[in-house]
C-alpha cells in the first residue's frame, strides 16, 4: 500500500529543523569532523549522537508578536572505558575541550545557521560533560547545552 503525502506536507517534512542545524553546527567542530553523529541514537561501538531535551521552548514573548526561544538538547557519546586514569582523563578532556569550543564560537557570534524568521542568541553549556552510565568497556558521556534565538 503506498501512502501519498501532499506537496505542502512533503515540504514540511523536507525542511531542516533545528535538530539539523545544529547537528550541521556541531560537525564544525575541527575534533568532531571524522566521526559520524548520530540524533537520538548511540551505536554499540564508540559513537557520538544529539538528542533533544524536553523543556518549555519559549523564554519570553514580546508584546509585538516576537519570541525568545530555547532548544536544549545532550550532546552524548560512547567512549573507550576502563579503570586507567588516562582514559578517564581523556574522556572527560574531550568535554572540556567541546565546551571551550562552544563558549569561544559563542563569544565571537560563531553561531549556527537556524533558517528564516529565526536568528541565533547564543549557544551554551548548561550542564559539563560527565560520565553516567557504564557498560563493559564504553563509558556513555553527556553534556547539556542549549541554544537560544529570537522569532517573529
Amino acid at each position: 500500500m503506498e501512502i501519498r503525502l501532499g506537496k505542502e506536507r512533503q515540504n514540511l517534512l523536507q525542511a531542516k529543523t533545528l535538530i539539523d542545524y545544529i547537528r550541521d553546527y556541531i560537525l564544525t567542530c575541527d575534533f568532531l569532523r571524522k566521526w559520524k553523529v548520530n540524533v537520538d541514537h548511540l551505536g554499540v561501538e564508540m559513537s557520538y549522537s544529539i538528542n533533544p531535551l524536553p523543556c518549555d521552548p519559549i523564554v519570553k514573548k514580546y508584546v509585538d508578536g516576537g519570541t525568545v526561544k530555547q532548544f536544549q538538547f545532550a550532546f552524548t557519546s560512547k567512549e573507550s572505558y576502563d579503570s586507567d586514569a588516562r582514559t578517564c582523563i581523556e574522556n572527560s578532556g574531550f568535554y572540556q575541550k567541546f565546551e571551550e569550543w562552544m563558549e569561544e564560537n559563542d563569544r565571537r557570534g560563531e553561531l549556527p545557521e537556524i533558517g528564516s524568521g529565526k536568528v541565533p542568541i547564543g549557544i551554551s553549556v548548561m550542564q559539563k560533560g560527565y560520565l553516567y552510565d557504564v557498560d563493559t568497556d564504553l563509558g556513555q558521556y553527556e553534556i547539556q547545552c542549549k541554544l537560544e534565538y529570537e522569532e517573529n
